[in-house]
């Protein structure tokens, strides 16, 4: 291997091998914090409820079994779409998934100035794992380690 190095240096004296290296370094020994999909996770998903928000978009709602005190739940995905996990009740979270970022009023018009200041819609977002049509992606970390978990929402 050191002979055909040798020759490889030879015969392409610009290159320098060290940034080669780096390179192969830097990418192999990458620790991005894989996140795994986790099928038993360290709390239970009593019930999960879709309920509509009065045609701005709908709302995810659901219990959990008492948690552990280091697990924190990050972000929510369902039917492509992405939102923040908030805190409503004991043991009950939510994620709100809006139509718009806005809720104010669509105008048309001739003008473009006038329409340039309407809600844009929400676009939709690459889910790290595949998901039935009534399944949601439960992003959470445990400490310093994030993971995933899927459950199924009436």
């Amino acid at each position: 291997i050191a002979r055909s190095f040798a020759f490889i240096q030879k015969r392409f004296p610009v290159m320098n091998f060290k940034w080669a290296y780096l390179i192969l370094v830097v990418l192999f020994s990458s620790c991005g914090g894989s996140s795994d999909l986790v099928s038993n996770p360290p709390f239970k998903i009593v019930e999960a409820n879709k309920k509509e928000m009065d045609k701005k978009g709908y709302s995810i709602s659901f219990n959990t079994s008492a948690l552990p005190r280091d697990i924190a739940f990050k972000s929510l995905y369902f039917g492509k779409r992405k939102a923040q996990v908030l805190w409503d009740d004991e043991n009950t979270y939510y994620a709100d998934f809006p139509l718009y970022t806005s809720d104010g009023e669509k105008v048309l018009s001739a003008d473009m100035s006038e329409e340039s200041n309407n809600p844009l819609p929400i676009m939709p977002v690459e889910v790290p794992h595949p998901l039935k049509e009534n399944e949601a992606l439960l992003h959470y970390s445990e400490g310093e380690e994030t993971y995933y978990t899927i459950f199924e929402v009436q």
